[in-house]
């Protein structure tokens, strides 16, 4: 039963479609519940982020922002959502080095917790450092006909 499982694992791992790799640098805040206002804590923890993401790579292409608010009431919840994703991106850009493109998002949830147990009053930021300009290596490097590994 064991090597069934095992067989149709790695079949359906060496089926599957190939997965596409990039670089990004993640970070989450977090907000008090109902507010859409970073407190001083998260600001120095988005500055100290940004400060050793540069260290890791100095340039990047563009960066995301996805924030999530939880409450009972799905329109009140998306618009703190929002709110919450739109200062986040205007804290993001005051720290920045260089101005970049930043995608907003935004989702409501009903519960102040996930079913994992995270908390769903957050933003989670994502830097996509400039892999072709500091010449990072292929994560996801295509096999050379004819070479045998």
């Amino acid at each position: 039963m064991k090597g069934q499982i095992i067989a149709l694992l790695s079949l359906a791992l060496t089926a599957g479609p190939v997965a596409a790799c990039s670089y990004i640098v993640q970070t989450q805040v977090h907000f008090e519940s109902g507010s859409a206002e970073l407190d001083r804590s998260q600001v120095i923890k988005l500055a100290e982020w940004l400060d050793r993401s540069y260290t890791d790579f100095s340039m990047y292409t563009g960066a995301a922002v996805e924030a999530g608010a939880s409450g009972p009431v799905d329109a009140d919840a998306k618009a703190l959502a929002a709110l919450r994703a739109t200062n986040t991106v205007k804290a993001l850009r005051m720290l920045l080095r260089v101005d970049l493109p930043v995608e907003k998002f935004s989702r409501a949830y009903r519960f102040s917790t996930s079913d994992l147990g995270e908390n769903n009053d957050f933003a989670s930021l994502q830097l996509y450092p400039d892999a072709a300009r500091l010449k990072l290596p292929d994560c996801n490097p295509v096999p050379i006909p004819g070479f045998k590994y």
